[in-house]
Parts: C-alpha cells; sequence; structure tokens
C-alpha cells in the first residue's frame, strides 16, 4: 500500500461538501473586512425554513462567544432576527441588557416584534431587558417627532443607538418587503418609497442604492433607529437568506454598515458576482 501511495497509484482525500461555503466565507470576510462570516449550505434542495433555521442557529453561536465581550445586545425585527432567538440556547448572561432598536408593532404577528424576541432571548440568558415603550409607526410625522422627544422614547431610543452589538434582518425591494407582506404599508405608501429610491430596509428605516436613507411620508413616521445610527454601532450583525436581499445585503455591506454576515450559499453566490 506505501509504495502505491508513493507512486500515485492509490490516493486518499477527504471529500469536503462544505468547501465552496468555506471559500465564500474566506472571499466575503477578506473583501468586507468583516468580524466574522457564516455561509450555510443550501444543497440537496433544503427548504427555506431549514435554512432560515441554520442561519439563526449559527449567529445564536456567534452570539454566545460575544457574550462574555459585550454589556448590550440590540434586537431588530422580522423573520430573520426570529429563527436567530428561537435557535440561541440556554446559558447564563447575566450581565447583559437586551435592548429593542425598533418600536412595537401593535396586536399581530408578535413573535416577529423587537419588544417581543428581546424579551424572549433575555430569559433565555437570564439577562436584563428593556421595551422600547412606542408605536414603531406613528399617525404623522408630527407624532413621530413629538413622541421622539418625549424623555421616555427619547431613552429608548438613546439605549438602542449605543448597544455594543446589533443582530438584525434585511429586508428586500419594498414590494417585497416584510413591512408590505404583512400590510404595514399601503400600496400607495410603498410606490411612494420605490419611486424615492429605496432598495431595502433595517431596523426602522428605507435606505437607497448609496446607502443614504430615503425619506417620504411614511419613513418619516417611523419610530427606531436609522441606518446611519447602525453604521456607528461596533458591531453589526445581519442575517438575510434567499437571492432578492442581493442588491440590499451588498448595499450594507458597500457602505460599511454591517460588521458580521450569515447567509445561505445562494445568496452568497450573488453577492461575490
Amino acid at each position: 500500500m506505501q509504495t502505491a501511495r508513493e507512486q500515485h497509484l492509490v490516493e486518499f482525500f477527504v471529500k469536503d461538501f462544505y468547501k465552496r461555503t468555506v471559500e465564500l466565507e474566506i472571499y466575503l470576510q477578506e473583501k468586507y473586512h468583516l468580524n466574522f462570516v457564516r455561509v450555510v449550505s443550501t444543497r440537496f434542495d433544503r427548504t427555506t425554513e431549514a435554512i432560515s433555521r441554520q442561519v439563526g442557529f449559527l449567529s445564536a453561536r456567534y452570539l454566545q462567544a460575544l457574550a462574555s465581550q459585550v454589556a448590550t445586545i440590540g434586537i431588530g425585527w422580522g423573520n430573520a432576527v426570529s429563527y436567530f432567538v428561537d435557535e440561541t440556547d440556554y446559558f447564563l448572561a447575566s450581565h447583559l441588557t437586551i435592548i429593542p432598536l425598533v418600536g412595537g408593532m401593535g396586536l399581530l404577528n408578535l413573535d416577529t416584534h423587537a419588544n417581543k424576541l428581546a424579551s424572549k432571548i433575555a430569559t433565555k440568558l437570564n439577562a436584563q431587558y428593556s421595551t422600547f415603550y412606542a408605536p414603531v409607526i406613528a399617525a404623522s410625522k408630527k407624532e413621530a417627532n413629538e413622541l421622539k422627544k418625549s424623555s421616555l422614547i427619547a431613552s429608548c431610543l438613546q439605549a438602542a443607538k449605543n448597544v455594543d452589538v446589533a443582530f438584525i434582518g434585511v429586508g428586500n425591494e419594498v414590494e417585497s418587503s416584510t413591512w408590505r407582506q404583512l400590510n404595514y404599508i399601503s400600496q400607495a405608501e410603498t410606490d411612494a418609497l420605490a419611486q424615492a429610491g429605496a432598495i431595502g430596509d433595517v431596523v426602522a428605516d428605507f435606505f437607497d442604492e448609496t446607502g443614504q436613507r430615503v425619506q417620504t411620508d411614511f419613513s418619516d413616521r417611523l419610530i427606531g433607529i436609522t441606518i446611519d445610527d447602525l453604521k456607528r454601532i461596533p458591531n453589526v450583525v445581519a442575517m438575510a437568506v434567499g437571492t432578492p436581499k442581493t442588491r440590499s445585503v451588498r448595499t450594507l455591506l458597500e457602505n460599511n454598515v454591517i460588521n458580521a454576515l450569515v447567509v445561505d450559499q445562494d445568496l452568497a453566490e450573488a453577492l461575490v458576482q
């Protein structure tokens, strides 16, 4: 056998089904100078549910690695953040404070709301948590401004802007965004955002292809931190699944909004093209 090896008649190797995902991780980390990157394989016709859960699981593992190094963790809203919270294991981190990054969203779809998610993950970690005492969508721009000036809401916004690390989802094109799917935004408001150049959203803000805020009557009514606030947070972890989010995620990467990324292979492949 030794002779066969030396003459290359017999060769042994380990077949790595995840070689491509590792290559993508290295490429993305080096190109965008990220703190952390994980790419979830989409081979073997895995369901979107399975892929989303693994994205959440890997993000939760990153949280566990960071927990002893930080004091405050910001929580966004939406499906990606919900999977992340579900996949977070129970461990003791009582020194942490979990902080929602946006206001509440009414009585529907509570499982994706920042306040509910902050409470849920705090319970798992035996941590403290705060509640964002404001609606994410005010009735008018004037009402939004007045709420933001109140001492209670101002303190919520200040705490959200100053977290050590934030875990967020990324929205895709406005027409197919979670805002639209959950009927938080009307067709007319959707059209106005699209006409203003919005290509995606994060937390309580919409942005264009240059990574700048898009302001419309609807966006001016939102209460929560903005894309500009995210840029000042030391570590922002974005979680996303699916190629429709390509333009949004690429814009956030190119404008240094995010520092860590957990995505599926299809999205990662689209990002490197």
